[in-house]
């Protein structure tokens, strides 16, 4: 009878060099910047041999990828709990993307890099086996979801249709601060919000966000 358990452990001991490395490069990146760490650096700081981390990682936006990936999949856990409190749809849908923004303005020079990665390998699949969604839209699914059944939220549309246009939002909101000088995070992701729960109709400028943004 041949032997299964092998390839397990041998998938698992390579997830676990791919998160050992990611972490690595991490303490690298927010000591000395993204720009100024290089792949032999972090090779270094991994412990693992320059060859077996271009093996895993074929440049450093993949390093930087698995990283975020990552970071998503450890925060999940935390924010599925935040959100199965109770209290009323938007205010946890604020409260989700108000996290989101405190992490990205504290990692606003990753991005750029790891969206230029992410779209030219928008067909590549996970990681790793079993990681956790590599953005919001499975949180967003959730809270739609429970908000449907609580008739808070239309139900004509099914909880992931309305989700990856919530998500569309959400990145056209994060790549208009990342592009546009002078815009504030906070205030994008609040349009977005606001557009995503009333639409564009003339309704939507009774909301403060709303009113902000006609006079910014």
């Amino acid at each position: 009878m041949p032997h299964t358990s092998a390839p397990g452990r041998r998938e698992r001991r390579r997830t676990e060099t791919l998160d050992q490395v990611a972490r690595a490069a991490v303490a690298l990146f927010e000591a000395q910047g993204y720009a100024a760490t290089t792949m032999e650096q972090i090779a270094a700081a991994s412990d693992v041999a320059k060859g077996t981390l271009y093996n895993h990682f074929p440049a450093k936006e993949a390093v930087l990828a698995h990283a975020m990936h990552l970071s998503v999949a450890e925060d999940t856990v935390r924010l599925q709990s935040l959100l199965q409190q109770p209290g009323p749809f938007e205010a946890k849908l604020r409260h989700l993307l108000a996290e989101s923004a405190h992490w990205l303005q504290a990692h606003r020079d990753w991005l750029l890099p790891y969206f230029r990665h992410r779209f030219l390998h928008i067909d590549s699949g996970p990681a790793a086996p079993g990681e956790a969604p590599r953005d919001l839209a499975g949180l967003f699914a959730a809270l739609i979801s429970e908000a449907q059944r609580d008739g808070a939220v239309r139900s004509d549309l099914a909880a992931d249709h309305l989700a990856a246009l919530l998500h569309h939002l959400y990145f056209g909101a994060l790549m208009r601060w990342l592009t546009v000088a002078g815009r504030d995070l906070s205030d994008e992701f609040g349009a977005a919000i606001d557009l995503f729960l009333r639409g564009a109709g003339t309704a939507v400028a009774a909301t403060p966000s709303a009113r902000r943004k006609r006079t910014s």
